[in-house]
């Protein structure tokens, strides 16, 4: 049985997601896009922080930076399932399903990663982390029709679920990379949920 985080600690997860999510930005930009990564990713990543994780990686004998820093991406999946997971059951079936999803994210994000080289056993599996977040955001629509209208649900749990495939689009696109940027933008939702969001634990 999953074990249900107070709501001080869905919170805090919440915002680490979207914090992982960003700080693994710079140098994941920098790896896909070389020069051509956007003026403030590229600043961010030019600092000391990063270039000590960099050669810490590369003693470590991870010099694979798109693999690292991608795959890393998993963890937001997994602190958001966590931090949703009480409101989202508040919707019944449908709410547990989009927790699936999202946790799904997680193996699915370091299967991706994992198997970009070209000649890797499950290479078509490279990206697969884009459709998980497009399911996310076109079920959570799903969740949001479905959920219950006998007053349990708050008009606006249901409204931001209907923005969810919009938020991520457009946070896909301000930070110029998914599913980092992706993150960001779901894990703020996140934030929202976890800290006013009716539970499964709490009555009213």
């Amino acid at each position: 049985m999953r074990t249900i985080p107070s709501r001080p600690w869905a919170v805090a997860s919440a915002f680490a997601a979207t914090a992982w999510a960003f700080f693994l930005l710079p140098p994941q930009q920098a790896v896909w896009s070389g020069a051509g990564s956007p003026f403030w990713l590229a600043a961010l990543d030019d600092s000391p922080v990063y270039e000590g994780l960099r050669a810490w990686l590369v003693a470590a004998g991870a010099s694979d930076f798109y693999l690292v820093f991608g795959a890393a991406a998993s963890l937001s999946f997994l602190l958001i399932w966590f931090a949703t997971g009480p409101a989202f059951a508040r919707f019944g079936w449908s709410g547990r399903v989009l927790g699936w999803i999202i946790l799904a994210g997680a193996p699915i994000t370091v299967l991706s990663y994992a198997n970009h080289p070209v000649g890797a056993p499950l290479h078509w599996l490279w990206g697969a982390e884009g459709v998980t977040l497009l399911a996310i955001g076109v079920w959570a629509l799903v969740v949001a029709i479905l959920a219950p209208r006998d007053g349990s649900v708050p008009v606006w749990e249901r409204l931001l679920l209907v923005v969810t495939l919009p938020v991520i689009v457009g946070s896909t696109v301000l930070l110029t990379y998914w599913p980092h940027g992706s993150l960001v933008g779901l894990g703020l939702m996140a934030v929202a949920f976890a800290a006013w969001g009716r539970r499964t634990d709490e009555r009213g």
